[in-house]
């Protein structure tokens, strides 16, 4: 019973503080359901989006969004996509607005896709790692998994037909977050990385475990970026990008969402929450 209240507390902080706290700052902007690119498309969930890549046969998602998200099936009947040809899902990480869609208490959005995340972030679920510690008690993820997934280290590679996808540990957010690059050419930074229109930062620190050890993550997904000369980068709360130079412009600093005035990007969209 004390752990469902500690988990709580995680979740009450996720959908009821977070609004609170983002209000009027701009800190987050997501892109609106539709196409992003040939064959990758996106679902808005409140401040988050999901990703969908399609193949010949099935879709695969990048993250799963909140629990019993109804911006999910509206979402997926705008894209006139059903959910069960999603056959495999990557999660970037186990926070309530990523892996929320998956959680074994609630109605799984992707019924049939196989899971894959980062061993690291495994230890969220075996209560290894906390997400946060307030006082004296270590809040656990509130996110449950019951169903078989697959753990990928870093730097692992899942071939899906004509698709492969890499898996980058990059933690700081969480400790085994994981950042997934498509075909050499679009990375999915998850919430390693945020941006706006003067180019990508580190993850606001009230939301990592670890802000110097996030920009450490940046600074090798840079190195790896430019190495495979990437093509794309596609955050999941502040848009995409094709500049990848400019995606890592400010990676050294996170910004100071407590400045006097903060907005971090200009003509966001307002009330996400509602």
């Amino acid at each position: 019973m004390i752990e469902e209240k500690h988990m709580n507390l995680i979740e009450f902080f996720g959908t009821t503080v977070k609004p609170k706290i983002t209000k009027g700052k701009n800190m987050l902007n997501p892109i609106p359901t539709g196409k992003i690119t040939e064959g990758v498309f996106c679902i808005r969930d409140k401040d988050v989006n999901v990703f969908l890549i399609k193949t010949k046969n099935y879709y695969i998602a990048i993250d799963s969004g909140y629990k019993n998200s109804e911006n999910l099936i509206k979402g997926l009947k705008e894209l006139n996509i059903d959910r069960n040809d999603v056959k495999y899902l990557f999660l970037t990480h186990l926070d309530l607005d990523h892996a929320g869609g998956v959680d074994g208490r609630c109605n799984n959005i992707f019924p049939n896709a196989k899971i894959f995340l980062g061993k690291e972030e495994e230890k969220y679920l075996k209560s290894i790692y906390f997400r946060k510690k307030v006082l004296f008690f270590n809040l656990k993820t509130p996110i449950k998994i019951f169903k078989d997934y697959t753990c990928l280290e870093d730097r692992e590679t899942v071939n899906l037909d004509e698709n492969s996808i890499e898996a980058i540990l990059t933690p700081g957010h969480t400790l085994g977050h994981l950042t997934y690059i498509l075909n050499d050419k679009i990375i999915f930074s998850g919430d390693c990385l945020i941006m706006n229109s003067e180019g990508g930062y580190s993850m606001y620190d009230l939301w990592n475990i670890d802000t110097a050890q996030n920009i450490r993550s940046l600074f090798k997904l840079k190195e790896i970026a430019f190495q495979k000369k990437c093509e794309m980068l596609i955050s999941s709360h502040t848009g995409f990008t094709a500049d990848i130079e400019k995606a890592f412009k400010h990676i050294d600093k996170a910004p100071d969402w407590k400045a006097k005035g903060f907005k971090f990007i200009e003509n966001a969209v307002e009330n996400l929450y509602e």
